[in-house]
């Protein structure tokens, strides 16, 4: 894991334990190494994120007698599991997955933060634990179970993300957000620790006060997270959440770095102009990127090769690209992400709200009109008109069903009877079932409000399983390290108690957020409707593409899916008959994995067949 950390490493190994760590020097350059210990040695820590309440916490910590060997945010850690033990977690505020090992207690306590932004990955073997911060690390053991799960299989077809605790292997896991992991005498307990209601401030009793309190917080996420001994920049789409994250920063500290890249010979999905209006908005350093369309096809082997596990969403390719430029410059870059999840940013939000227009309309209107012209539109992402076919027949696909059955369908790929097909079995539609459990948890925990149960389902299943890997990935294959401010918990927590008419009203979306920092917001930008990092991997699968996803897809395979099918996919995608981009990309991703992970198997001296259990 050399890209995680290529400044230095570390180890501790003990009668019972042993770790191992990557540094990518942040804090502390000097003095910061890990694995750190307390005063006695007796307890240790390897950590990687960022605690950005570090500095309080060390005067809290100090006044009740602890002494401090590092100026390091990862210190703080061994000092708190002293005086709190596993409670320490709710002290912190920041991004991390950790571990302490207790040797006097002969126990090992792991823990990721609230969101998910940090990963961590788990398994047993027959020693006890072993765990990691990526797949790759935990599959040199020579006992890993490297058989595929099922029902993880169902899922990634379904979303393009495997949601914690499962990974794509069997026997193989992933520590949810908000979780913490202890291991003692052979025994494994998980427990949550952070529900974003369970600690959650009373709302703000008008909307005044909302905004008011939501930039107050935004400014003091922002200023926290500028915290660095190296340098620090932003990334900077031209979108609403990034320009708000600038314009905090750009009032706290002269001389800001901005990044962005775009699609040279791809207007549709080029936001340059966009980036560069709000770099001039706030007087930044601005560096872009121009790619073309050759540049970006060639970071797929460069991207996929390095990945240890399948990422279902072409997005991550614009990340790398953008992350890679960033670190020529910086080593730490300000984010925007997660805002669309807090505010309702997507259009799959309107579903609801245009739904109930659709069934005030007559049966036989719905029916003889709006579906049969809706069916009629073409569906692909080359024209307006297809774009529009795209969104409407999607919205018809979910249309019907009660609320967990019409949010799973508006995040699947492809309708469970298709996946049946592909798979050539009957699909038990786990990722209903978790819709339904995440739905019944927001109750259960004193939420109301329909749509704040569909941004709380998303939080705690699309962000961490997709957007927040996605980042991890482009970020740590460039050792950089991206920090998220609209994710510090109290944001979150203010987000999750605000009423859903404050985030969105009729088609206006992120209403309250765009109002709370409307003067750092240019008015074009102020205005924008919400734009994907996207690249144009639609219009490649026909043509670009073509040979290299059937030289990938082909040939054999031991996942159960049907050949035919693909093809049969890829021909309706390529004649327009079908928008199949999504699904493409997950089994063609799935499958190039599939491929290295044998031919890394075949290097082993005892190679493991890849199986699905």
């Amino acid at each position: 894991m050399v890209h995680r950390g290529p400044d230095e490493d570390g180890f501790h190994v003990g009668p019972q334990v042993g770790l191992a760590f990557r540094r990518l020097r942040i804090i502390d350059l000097h003095t910061g190494s890990q694995p750190q210990a307390n005063e006695d040695g007796r307890v240790r820590v390897v950590f990687n994120g960022e605690i950005y309440n570090h500095a309080e916490l060390r005067r809290r910590l100090e006044s009740r007698g602890h002494r401090f060997r590092t100026r390091s945010d990862t210190e703080v850690l061994v000092h708190l599991w002293e005086d709190l033990g596993p409670d320490l977690v709710k002290e912190l505020n920041g991004m991390f997955a950790f571990a302490v090992w207790d040797e006097r207690e002969r126990t090992l306590f792991a823990a990721r933060d609230r969101v998910g932004i940090k990963p961590l990955l788990w398994t047993e073997t027959n020693d006890g634990l072993a765990f990691g911060s990526e797949l790759g690390c935990l599959l040199e053991l020579d006992e890993a179970d490297r058989g595929v799960d099922r029902t993880a299989l169902h899922h990634y077809l379904s979303w393009g993300a495997v949601p914690a605790p499962l990974t794509l292997l069997h026997g193989v896991h992933r520590l949810p957000p908000g979780h913490s992991l202890t291991w003692r005498d052979g025994r494994i307990s998980l427990r949550r620790y952070w529900h974003p209601l369970g600690d959650a401030p009373a709302a703000p009793a008008t909307y005044a006060e909302g905004c008011r309190r939501l930039r107050e917080l935004i400014e003091d996420s922002v200023r926290l997270r500028r915290v660095s001994d190296v340098p620090l920049g932003a990334f900077l789409s031209g979108g609403v959440d990034s320009t708000a994250i600038v314009g905090a920063l750009s009032a706290q500290t002269d001389d800001v770095r901005t990044f962005s890249i775009g699609f040279a010979d791809d207007p549709v999905f080029d936001e340059t102009r966009w980036a560069r209006e709000a770099a001039r908005h706030h007087g930044t350093t601005h560096t872009e990127e121009a790619l073309r369309a050759d540049d970006v096809r060639a970071l797929i082997p460069e991207v996929l090769d390095r990945l240890d596990e399948p990422f279902g969403s072409s997005s991550l390719l614009p990340a790398f690209a953008v992350a890679r430029e960033t670190r020529r410059h910086v080593t730490v870059a300000l984010s925007g992400d997660g805002a669309d999840e807090l505010f309702a940013g997507y259009e799959k939000y309107l579903g609801e709200h245009y739904r109930r227009w659709y069934w005030r309309l007559p049966a036989g209107i719905r029916a003889r009109v709006v579906d049969r012209a809706v069916r009629g539109l073409p569906v692909s992402r080359d024209s307006r008109l297809g774009e529009l076919g795209r969104k409407a027949n999607r919205f018809l696909d979910g249309v019907e069903g009660d609320a967990a059955e019409r949010h799973e369908r508006w995040m699947r790929f492809v309708p469970a009877g298709e996946l049946a097909e592909l798979l050539g079995e009957p699909v038990s539609h786990p990722g209903l079932d978790l819709v339904r459990e995440r739905h019944a948890d927001w109750a259960a925990h004193g939420g109301r409000d329909d749509l704040n149960r569909a941004l709380f389902t998303d939080l705690s299943l699309a962000l961490p399983g997709d957007m927040l890997l996605k980042v991890d990935h482009a970020s740590m294959l460039n050792s950089l390290e991206v920090r998220v401010p609209f994710l510090d918990h109290r944001i979150v927590e203010l987000a999750m108690s605000m009423p859903s008419e404050w985030k969105m009203r009729g088609r206006h979306r992120k209403r309250i957020l765009r109002d709370a920092v409307r003067d750092w917001l240019p008015p074009s930008i102020r205005r924008r409707p919400k734009a994907g990092f996207e690249v144009p991997v639609s219009e490649w699968l026909k043509d670009e593409l073509r040979d290299v996803f059937h030289d990938t897809v082909s040939g054999p395979s031991s996942l159960p899916l049907d050949p035919n099918v693909v093809r049969r996919w890829h021909d309706e995608h390529r004649s327009g008959r079908a928008e199949r981009t999504k699904i493409l990309w997950a089994v063609f991703t799935l499958r190039w994995w599939e491929r290295r992970a044998a031919a890394k198997s075949r290097s082993r001296p005892s190679p493991a067949a890849m199986e699905v259990a």
